[in-house]
């Protein structure tokens, strides 16, 4: 059985080991640099980061926190008010195609009305199909694409209804 929390300090070193453990898996977009240890901790500090345990075991976790990006894209309307971000969804490799990333999303888009987002966004690396063929069977709907820190992406959005 698998829990869905929010990660505390002592689970920045496992979870950071995730994310380095994915490094080089088809689509995907992270590299020595992003992310990283530092990342994982501002995450904890800012009550944002989410994790999946079993057994005790961390094998998944995920950031949703206030939309960080500079300006709004263009394709957003104006009727969304509280944006949240959703990123940095990992999970271990031997835990793949088991549904823990879709029952993950399917939490955060809870915790996401409960924390008063009225949508949320994310972003997509344009050769990742199978993060974006979940996020679109998540409801997700790809809006637009980006160009940004030297990387292609598919601008992701779901909203929040009551």
């Amino acid at each position: 059985m698998y829990e869905i929390t929010k990660a505390k300090v002592s689970d920045a070193e496992e979870i950071a080991e995730i994310y380095r453990s994915l490094i080089g898996e088809p689509g995907c977009t992270w590299d020595g640099h992003y992310p990283t240890l530092e990342h994982v901790r501002a995450d904890i500090a800012a009550s944002s980061l989410y994790k999946v345990t079993e057994n005790g075991v961390i094998i998944a976790s995920a950031y949703l926190g206030e939309y960080e990006e500079i300006s709004r894209p263009d394709f957003l309307d104006g009727t969304v008010k509280n944006l949240g971000e959703l990123g940095r969804v990992g999970v271990r490799r031997e835990y793949h195609r088991k549904g823990i990333a879709s029952a993950l999303l399917e939490f955060l888009k809870t915790e996401a009305k409960n924390r008063g987002y009225d949508g949320i966004v994310l972003l997509v690396g344009t050769e990742n199909n199978a993060a974006a063929a979940l996020y679109e069977k998540s409801g997700f709907r790809r809006l637009g694409e980006a160009y940004l820190y030297e990387t292609h992406w598919y601008f992701y959005y779901i909203e929040l209804k009551e």
